[in-house]
C-alpha cells in the first residue's frame, strides 16, 4: 500500500479515531522505555517519534480490524484506555531489562564501598549507583550496536497483527500476571548473578582480613580493608566487562521471549 504525503495525510484525517487508537498503544511504549521515555528527552520530540511510528504503522497495512464493543464515547475511551495499556505492557518488560542493570550495580557498589557516592540520573529523576550507571549506557550502547530499538519496534508491528485494535485480553488475564511476575523474577535472578563474581571476591577479601586481623591484632583493618576492597572491585569489574556482551544476549533473548508470550496470552 503506497500513499503520497497527501494521500496519507487525507487517510489520517479521514479516519482520526482509528490513528488515535494506534497512537495511544505508540505512547504507552514510549513513556516508559528507558532511553527516550526519559525527562531529558522533550515532549515534542517523543510525541512526534510516536506520530511518526503510527503513521508508518497506520500506512502499513497491518491494521485490518477494529472492534468498537461500546459504540459511544465511553466505550471509545475504554479503547483508547486498552491499546495505552498494550504499549505500557510491552514498555514495562523492556524497563525491567534496563532497571536489573541498576540492581547489579547496587549490589556490587553496596560491596566494594560506593554505596554512599550514588549519582543524580536526570533520565529517571532518581539517584542511581556509580557502577549501575557504567553497566546501564553499556547495556545502551550494545542495545543500539545491535539494534535491539529495531527489536522493539517489530515487536510492536507484530502486536497489531496479533491483537487487532480492541481485541486483547488484558483485565482478568491470570496468565498475563504470571508472566509479567516470571519476567521479574528471571530479570531480579540474572541480575545478582552478575554481581556473584564480584561478591565473591569481596567475600574472599573479607575472609582474609578477619584472619589477617586475628594473626596482627595492631593492624587497623578499617584503613587497610576499605582501599583493598575498592581495589580489588574495580579490578574485577575490568575482568568482567569483556563477558558483557555475553550478558547482553543473554538479558534481551529473555526479553524478547518474555515480549512474544505477553501478546500471546492477551490474545483473545
Amino acid at each position: 500500500m503506497n500513499y503520497t504525503s497527501t494521500e496519507m495525510l487525507l487517510q489520517i484525517f479521514n479516519n482520526a479515531d482509528i490513528f488515535v487508537l494506534i497512537l495511544a498503544r505508540i505512547i504507552g511504549l514510549i513513556i516508559i522505555l528507558p532511553v527516550i521515555g526519559g525527562s531529558t528527552v522533550p515532549t515534542v520530540i517523543k510525541i512526534g517519534f510516536a506520530m511518526a511510528i503510527s503513521s508508518i504503522i497506520y500506512t502499513s497495512g497491518n491494521i485490518k480490524e477494529v472492534v468498537i464493543y461500546n459504540d459511544n464515547i465511553i466505550g471509545y475511551a475504554m479503547l483508547i484506555l486498552k491499546e495505552f495499556s498494550i504499549g505500557l505492557i510491552i514498555g514495562f518488560i523492556v524497563f525491567i531489562v534496563f532497571n536489573t542493570i541498576y540492581l547489579t550495580g547496587h549490589l556490587t557498589d553496596q560491596q566494594i564501598g560506593y554505596s554512599m557516592s550514588n549519582i543524580f540520573d536526570p533520565m529517571s529523576n532518581t539517584q542511581v549507583p556509580i557502577t549501575g550507571n557504567l553497566y546501564y549506557f553499556s547495556l545502551c550502547a550494545l542495545f543500539i550496536l545491535n539494534k535491539g530499538h529495531y527489536m522493539v519496534i517489530n515487536a510492536l508491528f507484530y502486536s497489531y497483527k496479533a491483537l487487532p485494535i480492541g481485541k486483547a485480553l488484558i483485565i482478568e488475564n491470570e496468565n498475563l500476571l504470571k508472566i509479567m511476575m516470571s519476567a521479574m523474577v528471571q530479570f531480579f535472578a540474572v541480575g545478582t548473578l552478575i554481581a556473584l563474581p564480584i561478591m565473591g571476591v569481596i567475600l574472599i577479601m573479607d575472609i582474609s582480613l578477619g584472619v589477617l586481623v586475628k594473626t596482627v591484632p595492631k593492624m587497623n583493618v578499617f584503613v587497610v580493608g576499605m582501599p583493598l576492597k575498592v581495589l580489588a572491585g574495580l579490578i574485577g569489574i575490568w575482568i568482567i566487562m569483556p563477558a558483557f556482551s555475553d550478558v547482553y544476549v543473554k538479558l534481551f533473548t529473555l526479553f524478547s521471549d518474555f515480549i512474544m508470550q505477553a501478546i500471546k496470552v492477551m490474545m483473545q
